[in-house]
């Protein structure tokens, strides 16, 4: 399947899922990828680096400077998705790993296209179709340190706490 066409089946899962979070905002039923808190940090650091990239590309896009967006999405792409230490990875969920992996070769697909096309139109639908992907993965997850809620003291007598149940 094209890279275009599994991002806009992604886009779609996404706003599906995001419609359904909207409904009700009180509560947050994405699925929970549990971490140590330092392997949440570069889960995050990562997500925090394609909006710089991101920002910057779009800086670029507004002066049609596709040499400087060019080398900016591909600091992000496949070549930077080796970052997260393999025993991190194997925590995550399958889909999780698609989403990324499709996130980082749409990076490497605008550098490519910013090069030989240079056709800031074009680049600006590539960059919505990454961002469909960047919400529908942000849509379905969340990124903890917590696997369950915090137990709460019950009022018995007993002294045993009862465990909540876990986060959806």
């Amino acid at each position: 399947m094209k890279p275009y066409f599994k991002a806009a089946w992604l886009g779609l899962a996404a706003s599906l899922v995001m419609a359904g979070a909207a409904a009700d905002v009180g509560k947050d039923e994405r699925l929970k990828l549990v971490l140590e808190p330092h392997e949440r940090h570069l889960v995050l650091l990562e997500m925090r680096n394609f909006l710089h990239v991101l920002q910057t590309m779009t800086d670029s896009l507004t002066r049609e400077d596709m040499k400087t967006l060019a080398e900016a999405a591909r600091t992000m792409g496949s070549g930077a998705a080796n970052e997260i230490p393999p025993e991190t990875v194997a925590k995550l969920p399958d889909t999780f790993k698609m989403f990324a992996g499709t996130v980082h070769t749409t990076f490497d697909m605008i550098a490519l296209d910013a090069e030989s096309l240079g056709d800031p139109r074009h680049t600006l639908k590539q960059m919505g179709t990454l961002l469909q992907t960047c919400n529908a993965c942000h849509g379905i997850y969340q990124v903890s340190t917590e696997p369950f809620p915090r137990l709460k003291r019950g009022g018995s007598t007993s002294g045993k706490t009862t465990a909540a149940k876990p986060a959806r």
